[in-house]
């Protein structure tokens, strides 16, 4: 668990970060999912940023959360727009890493930070231009944020069970009695062979 007075939920960190993205002035529309959930078919009205959960890292002493980040527009059927497509939508990413490095939006400045800062390292962000049959145009970038966090042991645990022999089920119930420590270092076998004869002695 994750102390409250210093961290977020993973719904703070994206609602955080949709937040930055769709209060860029260049930005219309803000979506979250898989990359196969654009549908640039729909009447979406771009510049669109859409945010991919990516992987979530338990470290130490911090949880970094990793998204990848895609900002993209429409580009013209002769492609005469592409250039200033790929140059728009790579300034939206470059001002939400600022944003999340030196922004007033989220606390930075006062080091507050509770919905997380930006790793501190140097991003890459990935042109693509034929991605979704020529229709738009933009980057993707892996945008990293991080919380620090610390574990101990918490009441979203629920330590009151009764087992059920005959069904191989635990029952969670208020006037339960369960002891994990019982089960981590005495293991419980019905039948246990640890070492099975071979021969029968005569």
């Amino acid at each position: 668990m994750i102390l409250k007075e210093i961290s977020s939920s993973y719904n703070n960190i994206i609602d955080a970060l949709k937040c930055v993205c769709i209060s860029h002035g260049m930005v219309h529309t803000v979506s979250s999912g898989n990359a196969d959930d654009i549908d640039i078919n729909s009447n979406v009205v771009y510049p669109l940023v859409h945010i991919v959960p990516s992987s979530v890292s338990a470290g130490v002493q911090q949880i970094t959360v990793s998204f990848n980040v895609l900002a993209m527009d429409l580009v013209k059927t002769d492609e005469s727009n592409e250039q200033q497509v790929l140059s728009d939508t790579m300034q939206i990413l470059i001002d939400v890493i600022a944003q999340y490095k030196n922004g007033l939006m989220l606390s930075v400045q006062q080091n507050t930070g509770i919905y997380g800062q930006a790793d501190d390292i140097s991003y890459t962000l990935e042109p693509f231009t034929e991605r979704f049959d020529n229709v738009v145009a933009g980057w993707n970038m892996s945008f990293n944020i991080v919380m620090p966090a610390t574990y101990f042991a918490c009441s979203n645990f629920n330590d009151s069970a009764t087992y059920d022999a005959a069904e191989n089920t635990w029952t969670f119930i208020n006037g339960g009695d369960i002891d994990c420590s019982n089960s981590s270092s005495t293991p419980v076998e019905d039948e246990p062979v640890v070492f099975p004869d071979k021969q029968t002695p005569a």
